[in-house]
């Protein structure tokens, strides 16, 4: 790629399990620019990359950089100068023994690192290098394309690549027979070395996104540096209420039965629940009245179901996973918005019993629209409101008509189905999930990338 580097190379178009590739021209990866000759320095220089990090440490330093003085050059050294003096070199034999070592010790340094490559310009490529760009580079592009979902046979391929590219076996070819197995173990780049550095991060720092917190590293600095990899453009996620945010829809359920039993009565919900999302509680009456037959008195009946309802209510929070969801989001930078065909005070009621209601930036609610959902009215008012196109924007639903209206609004539709909705009625959503708590939503706004392609599991 530049004339004079051996190792340089794009890590761009690398498969992830998000079901998109790393985005080509972003993170470029090279042995020392110190290596360029002029056709390869004119090539370095018309990259015009946004930032040059250089993790070499003092005493590598032997000739200016070439791009020393430079806005875009950074040196900040892998290895941390404090940490290092407590190293052991016995009791790391083996260059995975160093690897594993180095991961434990330079956190503070690899936060620097990593905070470098955020703060440089979003529209510009960067570059990551040390001397051979094979060791403190390979760590830092291995963490990096980890977190992004890159396989890992596919890391491992891209790290091993550095050994053919800089001649590692032919120099060692060329060493006295008594020299080479020392020389081997710190000089190759075997894929099993760098899958044991990562599953070291995975045994001893619970993987890298946790790894990436325990440098100093906040949740938003970790979906910055996923985002610098691949595309994502969510700029809002807007909330469906009921059987979504709080499992209204079990209380409401339980209530009813309660409310047919006092009358001797099984409720049945072969045909309890509407193909829409408007209401249907006097429907629900009738249908009760008619069981019940003469003597039938709806104020009381009402009454003793709402009491019912409303002790239940007490005791009612989000469902599990919402609230991490939504300071995520927060902390992201998203806007975040409510599309409840339920009335107003119904779900403000709620927000202000829990004190959740500065949570969101809109709440927009059945009332204010003329159609309830399958029709995407109410979606299309929020994301008014929102200042967002629908491509830009998130939805989470529970229910089969509240996806359908999402995506008629030009949404990603996440379904999280209530208890009283099987993942087959929303299958049509762009990710099923059993529940918030899931996945993190910083992976969900990955996923969105894809259109949902990305595996889901347990």
């Amino acid at each position: 790629m530049w004339s004079g580097c051996l190792n340089a190379r794009d890590i761009g178009g690398l498969p992830t399990r998000y079901g998109v590739p790393t985005r080509s021209g972003t993170v470029l990866r090279t042995d020392s620019p110190d290596n360029l000759d002029d056709d390869g320095r004119t090539a370095f220089l018309a990259a015009g990359a946004g930032l040059v990090l250089d993790l070499r440490s003092d005493w590598e330093i032997t000739q200016p950089h070439r791009l020393d003085g430079s806005a875009s050059y950074r040196r900040i050294p892998w290895i941390d100068p404090a940490a290092e003096g407590h190293r052991d070199p016995a009791a790391e034999p083996l260059l995975a023994d160093i690897y594993r070592g180095s991961l434990d010790r330079n956190k503070a340094q690899i936060a620097k690192a990593f905070r470098a490559l955020l703060a440089a310009p979003a529209d510009a490529p960067v570059v990551v290098h040390c001397t051979s760009g094979k060791d403190r580079t390979g760590l830092l592009i291995a963490l990096w394309l980890d977190l992004v979902g890159v396989p890992r046979e596919a890391i491992a391929t891209d790290y091993a690549a550095s050994e053919e590219r800089l001649g590692i076996l032919a120099q060692l070819a060329e060493l006295p027979a008594d020299e080479r197995p020392a020389a081997e173990i710190l000089s190759r780049t075997l894929p099993s070395t760098i899958l044991d550095a990562l599953d070291h991060v995975d045994r001893s720092h619970g993987g890298v996104r946790s790894y990436l917190v325990l440098c100093g590293l906040t949740a938003r600095e970790i979906h910055r540096l996923a985002v610098r990899l691949l595309p994502v453009d969510v700029k809002a996620v807007v909330f469906d209420f009921d059987g979504l945010l709080m499992d209204t829809e079990t209380t409401m359920v339980e209530s009813w039965r309660s409310e047919w039993a006092h009358h001797g009565l099984e409720l049945g919900l072969e045909d309890f629940w509407p193909g829409h999302g408007g209401d249907i509680t006097e429907i629900r009456y009738q249908v009760l009245a008619a069981a019940v037959g003469a003597g039938f008195d709806r104020a009381a009946s009402h009454a003793r179901r709402t009491a019912h309802r409303d002790r239940m209510h007490a005791e009612l929070d989000f469902r599990p996973g919402i609230r991490e969801w939504l300071g995520a989001a927060r902390e992201l930078g998203l806007a975040i918005a409510i599309a409840s065909s339920s009335p107003r005070p119904w779900v403000r009621g709620h927000l202000e019993r829990v004190g959740a209601i500065d949570l969101f930036d809109h709440i927009v609610t059945g009332d204010e629209v003329a159609t309830h959902k399958p029709d995407p009215a109410i979606y299309a008012l929020a994301l008014r409101r929102l200042g967002v196109p629908g491509a830009e924007a998130i939805a989470v639903e529970d229910t089969a008509h509240g996806v359908a209206a999402a995506q008629a609004a030009g949404m990603f539709a996440v379904a999280i189905p209530n208890p009283f909705v099987t993942e087959a009625a929303v299958a049509g959503a762009d990710l099923v999930l059993g529940s918030a708590d899931q996945l993190l939503l910083s992976e969900l706004l990955l996923s969105a990338a894809s259109k949902g392609s990305m595996l889901v599991t347990e």
